[in-house]
């Protein structure tokens, strides 16, 4: 392992933002190159659609349905296993976090998995509100402030007086000056060529904590939904095992074996959870091979998709029917929509249901109830 290490993760970033995922606004000369130099992923999905959570998992190694934590509630340290920040730390790291400060007063909390006391709080701030994280209903003026990016080279200088360091960068939805998801990848790029002065490039890993909707599906934001918009995310490593790039689904929860052991296996399924067991509009996502299946736990309705065909989710491959709006009508699916893999799909669900079934759990007998009967009762009020 190399002595300087740097994990850059940035909030609500979608892979196509980037160059080498397809996007052609943004140039990103930096990142491009690291792709080019190391191990580009191009199926990999964070375990929970939403920050403290994926964050737990992605530094313990653990899905959110393998957390001993059953609500999305302030919490203690992590105990359950050791942490990326924990190992590291036994092996003579310096660890030090730089993020906004508000998510040291909100996500911190609701998390607690970055090792020791002695890990090191850079808490700037760098954040625009925009979005479901707005204060006011003003609207945003565009501007070209770079003074966050300075605050976090600085933050990042100021870690590197120790022969070890690891240093965890989490950019927010938006820097600063900047006025919406995705205007700020410029800032960005900028960020990673500035890294790359200071680190060697076989020690820059880039991710995301997970995506969002970007009205997909009419959705506009993130948390509450395991589609690819949310749940997929890009992971740009060193190279690994010689691997120029990996078309095979992985999860964010391997991330610390490839940052500690260097090595990628490929697993026989990923999960993604919209929330922890207990509670009430969980959503829970399977993928194997081109295959995702989606269970609600509100009104425990199944979705099954086949990414390779439709890679923007329209189809639920598990409805007999679809509802035609212009002629008010409803069709059998199999005799307007062309998919010649039904008999494949129906094996993959049966895989994917008895895989759900296999790791399900439920929260104590009287938060199940109180969802069930606050679910009926939103019902019966039209909401």
């Amino acid at each position: 392992m190399r002595n300087r290490i740097v994990l850059l993760s940035k909030d609500v970033l979608r892979p196509d933002y980037l160059t080498p995922y397809g996007n052609t606004y943004w140039e990103t000369e930096n990142i491009s190159e690291l792709a080019a130099k190391g191990t580009f992923f191009k199926k990999h999905y964070t375990s929970a659609p939403s920050s403290a959570m994926s964050y737990t998992c992605m530094f313990s190694g653990l899905n959110a349905y393998q957390v001993e934590r059953s609500k999305y509630t302030e919490v203690d340290p992590f105990c359950q296993t050791p942490t990326l920040f924990d190992i590291l730390e036994e092996r003579g790291y310096a660890c030090h976090v730089i993020w906004d400060k508000r998510w040291f007063e909100n996500a911190y909390r609701f998390s607690r998995s970055y090792g020791s006391q002695n890990t090191n709080f850079h808490n700037l701030q760098i954040e625009q509100t925009v979005g479901p994280h707005k204060i006011n209903a003003e609207s945003i003026q565009p501007g070209d402030d770079t003074r966050s990016i300075e605050k976090v080279l600085g933050a990042l200088d100021d870690s590197l007086s120790c022969d070890k360091v690891f240093v965890w960068i989490h950019l927010p939805h938006v820097l600063f000056g900047r006025t919406g998801y995705g205007s700020d990848i410029d800032l960005l790029d900028h960020l990673v060529g500035e890294i790359r002065k200071r680190f060697d490039d076989d020690s820059i890993y880039i991710t995301a904590d997970h995506g969002h909707m970007n009205c997909e599906k009419g959705i506009p934001v993130y948390g509450a939904h395991v589609y690819e918009g949310a749940a997929r995310i890009p992971l740009i490593t060193p190279r690994i095992e010689d691997r120029t790039y990996v078309d095979f689904p992985t999860s964010n929860i391997q991330l610390k074996e490839i940052i500690l052991d260097h090595k990628i296996a490929q697993p026989d399924y990923v999960f993604c959870d919209s929330q922890y067991y207990a509670q009430p509009n969980r959503r829970l996502a399977i993928i194997k091979n081109n295959y995702k299946y989606i269970y609600n736990k509100m009104d425990k309705s199944e979705e099954l998709y086949d990414l390779d065909w439709d890679p923007l989710e329209n189809v639920n491959l598990l409805e007999e029917t679809i509802r035609d709006r212009d002629r008010n009508k409803d069709y059998f699916l199999q005799e307007v929509y062309f998919y010649p893999f039904l008999k494949t799909a129906q094996e993959a669900y049966s895989a994917l249901s008895k895989k759900r079934r296999e790791i399900w759990r439920e929260g104590a007998f009287w938060e199940e109830t109180l969802r069930i009967v606050k679910h009926k009762g939103r019902r019966l009020l039209g909401m």
